[in-house]
Formats: C-alpha cells, sequence, structure tokens
C-alpha cells in the first residue's frame, strides 16, 4: 500500500530577535550561521501553535477534522510534565474523541518519531488518517550560550494512503549513547548541555549519517538522487557538515536549511524545514529528512513528491510576517525579568 503525506502547514511567530542585540547585551552570540531567532509572544505557547498548525494541514488537504483516526504531537517544551497534552488539541481541532493519541516529548528527535508513529498507523488501518503536530520552543538558563539559538515555530502534517503530495518510500532509524550533551533534569524546565561541541557535534554526525546510510543502503539509493536534504538544525553550520560528509551538496540542502532565520526549533526543526521544502519541491523531487535527538538518535526518512498542491500559507510567507523586539522585551517574555 503507497502512503505519504496529503496536506501540510506551518506556524511561525512573529516576533523576532537579531544576533546584533545579542551582540550588544553579550559581546557575542554563540549561534553559527543564524541571523535571527524566532520568539513565542506572551500569549502562545506550543498547544496554541499546535492547534493552528493542525488545522492548517486539514485545510491544505482540505480533510475534516472528524476523518483522523490518529493524532500525535510531538515538541521537548510542553507546559506538563504529565498531562495527556494530544488529547487537548485532540479536542480544540474537533477530531474524534476515539482517535488514538500520543504524546512525544522527550527528545528533539521526537517530530520524526510521531511522524513515524503516524505512518505505522496508516499502514495498519487501511483508510486511517493520522494528523502529527510538531511544535516547540526550547528553552535554556539565559546565562547558558545554548540559549543563543533557540527559536520557535510549529509544522504539521496529515498522513494517508490516498490524494498524496509526497509517497513515503521508507525509514530507516539509528540510535547509541552518549551522556552529556543537551538534556533536560526532571523538575528542571529549562536545557542543559556540558558545552563540548566537538563531542556533542560528533555524535550528532555519527548518528545522522548512519541513519542516512543505512536507509539509502535499504532504498539502493545514491546521495545525488535526491534533490533535497533535510537535517537536524541546531545551527545553520551543523547540517552543512552532516551533508558533507554524506556527499550530498549545499544546494541540495538550501530549501530546508531554515535555522539561518529562525533558529534551533527543537523537536519542529526537521518538520518545519520538511514544509519549506515542500513548498519547493517539484513533482518527481525527492526528499531526504534526517533528524537528531541528543542522547542519542536519529531517524531518515525518504520521500517522492507526486503531487504540485501546496499549503496556504506557505513557509516563506510566515518566515516574512515579522515583528523585531530588542534584547529587554526578549528577557520579559522570557520571564527572566518582570
Amino acid at each position: 500500500m503507497t502512503i505519504g503525506i496529503s496536506g501540510y502547514g506551518v506556524y511561525i511567530p512573529k516576533l523576532r530577535i537579531k544576533k546584533e542585540e545579542y551582540a550588544k547585551a553579550w559581546g557575542s552570540f554563540s549561534a553559527a550561521g543564524v541571523s535571527e531567532k524566532s520568539v513565542m509572544g506572551f500569549d502562545e505557547d506550543v498547544l496554541t501553535s499546535a492547534v493552528k498548525v493542525s488545522r492548517r494541514a486539514l485545510e491544505s488537504v482540505p480533510l475534516t477534522p472528524d476523518r483522523i483516526s490518529r493524532f500525535a504531537l510531538a515538541s521537548t517544551s510542553a507546559p506538563y510534565v504529565e498531562k495527556l497534552l494530544s488529547g487537548t488539541i485532540l479536542v480544540s481541532v474537533g477530531m474524534p474523541n476515539t482517535a488514538f493519541s500520543s504524546d512525544h516529548t522527550t527528545s528533539t528527535r521526537a517530530g520524526t518519531e510521531a511522524i513515524i508513529a503516524g505512518f505505522e498507523h496508516v499502514l495498519a488501518n487501511p483508510g486511517g488518517k493520522a494528523l502529527v503536530a510538531a511544535a516547540d520552543a526550547p528553552k535554556a538558563s539565559m546565562w547558558d550560550s545554548i540559549e543563543h539559538q533557540l527559536g520557535a515555530g510549529a509544522a504539521a502534517f496529515v498522513l494517508s494512503n490516498d490524494n498524496l503530495i509526497a509517497e513515503l518510500e521508507g525509514h530507516a532509524s539509528y540510535a547509541s549513547e552518549y551522556f552529556g550533551e543537551r538534556f533536560k533534569p526532571r523538575d528542571d524546565s529549562l536545557l542543559h548541555d556540558i558545552n563540548v561541541k566537538k563531542f556533542s557535534e560528533g555524535s550528532l554526525i555519527t548518528n545522522t549519517t548512519r541513519a542516512g546510510n543505512a536507509l539509502m543502503k535499504k532504498l539502493n539509493r545514491k546521495p545525488e538522487e535526491y534533490q533535497h536534504v533535510v537535517i537536524q538544525q541546531p545551527d545553520a553550520r551543523v547540517p552543512a557538515t552532516v551533508a558533507a560528509r554524506m556527499n550530498f551538496t549545499d544546494i541540495q540542502l538550501a530549501d530546508g536549511l531554515v535555522s539561518k532565520m529562525l533558529g534551533d526549533l527543537g523537536a519542529a526543526s526537521v518538520p518545519v524545514a520538511l514544509t519549506a521544502v515542500l513548498d519547493a519541491a517539484k513533482v518527481g523531487d525527492r526528499i531526504m529528512v534526517i533528524s537528531y535527538g541528543s542522547g542519542a538518535g536519529s531517524d531518515a526518512l525518504s520521500f517522492k513528491v507526486v503531487g504540485d498542491r501546496k499549503a496556504i500559507p506557505r513557509f516563506q510567507a510566515e518566515a516574512d510576517k515579522k515583528e523585531y523586539i530588542d534584547y529587554v522585551k526578549y528577557l520579559k517574555i522570557k520571564g527572566a525579568i518582570l
């Protein structure tokens, strides 16, 4: 049975802070290649973003919420540690209470984890339709350099076996143990990192390249057969390093490199970048998607574009809606000062 993406949506908060604001406040900016990043407003969180983007994904098909039989939410910055957050969104959007819902929350790999879970439901339930939303706004101490890169955004996808935009060709994963890189202890809402970039990047490179190469071997594909590649984006430099290791080019990476204007979107990093690529892709194009979550693990998915229907609003339209804030207002929004 052929399955894939039949609709998608994206949401980017309008607030932005430029790297120059950090430079004025701290004398430096630690997010390589990032010129500015997105910021959720006082009245926004991952739940409001997930509701908004889920509705947009359904409208892009179009599909009514009552047709959804599976819903999955991915986020590393949800407002509750214990609560079925996907149920809140399910009810808000109007999906059936009988739809199977799940939360995917413990790593930035959660976005692709939720997407794969959605595809497994569609495969196991012919005629079933899954909706997957990834919404994130990672948070760290204002005194920690990792905070510089953290942005906000959301994306959602309708997965089914009909009316497809992009067909799923296959997926592969790789998991390993890397203690000490990015993590969030229980009873602490802030990210921590040992801040040894070579160690963290070594983990990311190892897991992403092994997942991606395993998928290409499984599908008997070569890097040059893909027109687009999407890779987890803690900043705007690391994805290029991974791409080069796998013999992908900067051109293949370009349409999905959203971190340079939005920052690190956590579990929404790869999903948001995928919406940008779907906007740019032509029928017949192939897309390689590779996520990463510290700890560590990666998922790789391969898609072939089979339809030319685009979501509204498109990614670039969302990215272009901006309201710049200074560092003092940013601190207030983050609750660092009153």
